[in-house]
């Protein structure tokens, strides 16, 4: 019974929601500067391009606010679509390269290279 009712709802076209968003205007403010502030941080502390891609996408989610047009609604929606892409993008091109670890026969170079004589008094002509 409730998916009829959903069919029906969904074939008379769009659905009319009196809210765009499920919290006021001010809790968005909020979220969106603790987001902002976080990823700053984050982009301070680590410098990788995703954190400061989503530090600017985050905020500009509040430009929603300006205008009621659906065209804005699925612009902003494109747009934010396509600034998640470039953060997803760029955790794989600036991944963190692994450190190299010295293998056996570096580890034997090295203690070769410190045989040597530190004086030139010790070596003999």
């Amino acid at each position: 019974m409730i998916d009829m009712n959903m069919l029906a709802t969904l074939a008379e076209g769009e659905i009319e929601n009196p809210n765009l968003f499920p919290f006021p205007f001010a809790m968005h403010i909020t979220f969106a500067v603790i987001g902002l502030l976080f990823f700053l941080f984050r982009f301070i502390t680590d410098k990788k391009p995703y954190q400061l891609i989503f530090a600017f996408a985050i905020p500009f989610s509040l430009t929603i606010w300006l205008s009621e047009s659906r065209a804005w609604f699925y612009t902003l929606g494109a747009v934010e679509a396509v600034l998640v892409l470039c953060a997803l993008v760029t955790t794989f091109i600036f991944k963190d390269k692994p450190e190299d670890k010295p293998s056996v026969s570096g580890a034997a170079k090295e203690a070769a290279e410190t045989d040597e004589p530190e004086d030139d008094d010790e070596v003999e002509e």
